[in-house]
């Protein structure tokens, strides 16, 4: 059997199901991670990713993943020259390029292609994702830009996970996570004593948020701000738009 990755290649859409290998449905996590889907591929994964809990965590760990891969990138932009460069050596009107120059193009397009490939990473996975669901991906940075976390909200489930990739909290204090609707008061999601992933279970009132559904972390006493809201520095929150309520 084919696997399905080939077949779109070809042309040719090919449905996926939940008795797929576990390597077929690992390498479609990992396209739906990056965005690399359209049409109907996509509809199959999002439809996938909410009646397969196997998918869906795997899709968030690759998430987690290329979240990772962008925490030392630096946005450059790049020569307006480049692409015509590229595109004359690629293209040439004349005679045939020696061998040694078509090598050259080779190199500098593979580095192009690797460039452009990066650059889409860290674009996507610092803007809030804006799919239908039931995976939205975010990413809380604090303004000093000491403190970050990755953020992927799974509605198949109502859980966040979250993953810090920068900071910590004080010593003798623990992280406090928050939600709330637009125009609603922050709630508690749960605290996030130790380590630097957490997964919680979201307040049914948060569950129930359609929209904008905002996501911030505080830092707290050890037991948790005693208020009801954010006693200490708050590091930072992230908007997630278009949210779908789901139980």
């Amino acid at each position: 059997m084919a696997a399905p990755w080939l077949g779109r290649f070809a042309g040719v859409h090919v449905a996926m199901t939940s008795d797929q290998s576990s390597e077929e449905k690992g390498l479609i996590a990992a396209e739906f991670a990056l965005g690399l889907l359209a049409g109907n591929d996509l509809l199959d994964a999002q439809r996938l990713a909410a009646t397969d809990p196997d998918f869906a965590q795997s899709v968030v760990e690759w998430e987690i993943r290329l979240a990772a891969m962008t925490d030392e990138l630096v946005w450059e932009e790049p020569n307006p020259d480049l692409k015509k460069a590229i595109l004359a050596d690629l293209f040439p009107e004349a005679k045939r390029s020696p061998f040694w120059q078509r090598l050259w193009v080779w190199q500098a397009t593979v580095a192009f292609s690797l460039f452009a490939l990066v650059g889409v990473l860290a674009f996507d996975l610092t803007k809030p994702s804006q799919t239908n669901g039931p995976l939205y991906t975010a990413e809380i940075v604090a303004e000093a830009g000491d403190f970050r976390v990755v953020a992927v909200v799974d509605k198949s489930t109502n859980r966040v996970f979250l993953t810090r990739t920068a900071g910590a909290a004080p010593e003798g204090r623990i992280l406090q996570v928050w939600a709330h609707g637009e125009g609603e008061p922050a709630i508690s999601v749960g605290l996030w004593n130790a380590g630097d992933t957490v997964s919680l279970q979201m307040p049914q009132t948060i569950a129930a948020v359609q929209g904008v559904l905002t996501l911030g972390v505080s830092e707290e006493p050890p037991g948790g701000s005693t208020t009801g809201s954010p006693s200490g520095r708050v590091f930072g929150t992230v908007d997630i738009p278009s949210v779908t309520a789901t139980f």
